[in-house]
């Protein structure tokens, strides 16, 4: 389902409309007060997820990380590094907010959570990796921008891993990993350019492909023109940016004006398309829609963009923050935040990947027992086959590791994000077998156990 993961890349170095051009369509619903309930002490349920949390009389030091009344848990994040301070640190106050919240509720089966940060700072993933093997239980709800430098070690100390995000091919499709949104490196969601494409049948024939010149966000556009090219679109502009930003924009919108660019597919974070769209408005260039993966719902494209943000698409797998009133799992994570840590970056797509992440292995965990393994909480979450983290998204598969068709889109606009009409035929999503695209190409490979000399059977 997600592609949250290649717009990760290039954050790291560095719809008032039916649609995502200028006609006027519906409004998303209105967010509502995130006033937080009581602390409790009984179990605690999430959306349509029941006795999430819960008191409990769980025993034994049953596994690495696991003690009478611990679950040490890393979670990893770029929060450190200095060319981008905070770098998706949505990850840690994610982590934080669920873990206080689980705990008061008494934790799973009694043991509390205890979150270590593990912040590779884009650089030392693998030193982190190494120090998480010697004293986790699991890694949940969290990502690195440089993942495959570990994933190695990850699976030589058996260290599962319930991930927020991931990024290279090698950890996409690594063993030991399991992703409540899975996005599997041989499959691209198309639902939203199908939709595009009905919606401005004359305006594929020349496209624009912009991305960051970091090898793994380059995969992901050439990723994104082979899927654009088995619908019959024409791809006119293809080229890369410093993924740190250039010192100006301007002769890239110039390049995408010489090339007679009528739409850009934009492989990026929103800092850099924000700068981006405002150098396109001071040269007075416009093309009939940006599309921009998950990870641009995020309030910073439109504080920093502001009148400059307009005919931006963004796909998503999540119920919009906008539509809490209607979403009681929305409405309920924004609660937690408002409770445990009201001052942390709240409405940011990964942190709502993060939460899935959370519930998905607080669920596994739970069904454990006091005999809390990493071989049981591992089973378990491969078991689950129909998954929509209580109802914050579309349902997926993580057991199967299978990528959804479906999706929702939001227009992006000077005051706020708006859901556009997108046919839907499951709730707010549309789901349709054909929203999914079998990539052809090669684009590597995922880290085995049997690559380092591991098997299945060995974990405990």
């Amino acid at each position: 389902m997600g592609r949250t993961w290649w717009t990760v890349v290039a954050a790291c170095v560095a719809l008032l409309a039916a649609g995502c051009g200028r006609s006027g369509g519906s409004n998303a619903d209105s967010a509502t007060s995130t006033t937080a309930p009581a602390s409790t002490t009984a179990s605690v349920d999430f959306g349509s997820l029941t006795n999430v949390c819960q008191p409990g009389r769980a025993t034994g030091a049953t596994a690495r990380g696991v003690t009478d009344g611990e679950i040490r848990i890393a979670t990893f994040s770029d929060a450190g590094f200095a060319g981008r301070p905070g770098l998706n640190q949505e990850l840690f106050d994610t982590a934080e907010v669920f873990s206080k919240w689980c705990d008061d509720a008494g934790g799973i089966n009694g043991r509390k959570i205890v979150v270590d940060e593990r912040d590779a700072a884009l650089t030392n993933y693998k030193p982190k990796i190494l120090e998480s093997c010697q004293q986790d239980f699991f890694m949940v709800g969290g990502g690195a921008v440089f993942d495959n430098t570990g994933v190695e070690d990850r699976l030589k100390c058996l260290l599962p891993d319930i991930a927020g995000f991931v990024v290279t091919a090698e950890a996409r499709g690594a063993d030991l990993l399991v992703q409540p949104l899975p996005n599997p490196a041989d499959a691209l969601q198309l639902g939203d350019l199908r939709w595009l494409a009905r919606k401005y049948p004359a305006s594929t024939n020349r496209v624009g492909i912009l991305t960051g010149n970091l090898p793994t966000t380059v995969t992901v556009a050439k990723q994104d023109k082979e899927g654009i090219e088995s619908l019959g679109w024409k791809v006119a502009y293809n080229d890369q940016y410093p993924a740190a930003g250039p010192t100006s924009w301007a002769p890239y919108v110039q390049a995408m004006r010489d090339k007679g660019v009528k739409d850009l597919i934009w492989v990026g974070e929103p800092e850099n398309l924000a700068k981006l769209e405002q150098a396109m408005v001071d040269a007075n260039f416009g093309v009939s829609w940006v599309r921009a993966d998950p990870n641009h719902n995020d309030k910073k494209l439109i504080e920093l963009a502001g009148p400059a943000v307009k005919d931006t698409c963004v796909w998503s797998s999540f119920v919009p923050f906008e539509s809490a009133k209607s979403s009681p799992a929305m409405q309920q994570y924004l609660n937690a935040f408002a409770r445990y840590k009201p001052n942390a970056k709240t409405k940011a797509y990964l942190g709502l990947q993060a939460w899935s992440s959370w519930l998905l292995f607080a669920q596994a965990a739970r069904d454990c027992g006091s005999n809390l393994t990493r071989t049981c909480v591992f089973d378990n979450a491969k078991k689950v086959h129909a998954w929509t983290g209580g109802g914050l998204h579309a349902q997926s598969d993580p057991g199967s590791d299978k990528g959804s068709s479906c999706f929702l889109v939001l227009h992006a606009t000077p005051t706020g994000f708006v859901r556009a009409d997108i046919n839907p035929n499951r709730g707010i999503y549309n789901c349709r077998p054909e929203n999914g695209y079998a990539l052809k190409g090669d684009y590597g490979k995922g880290v085995t156990l049997a690559d380092v000399g591991k098997s299945l059977n060995e974990l405990k």
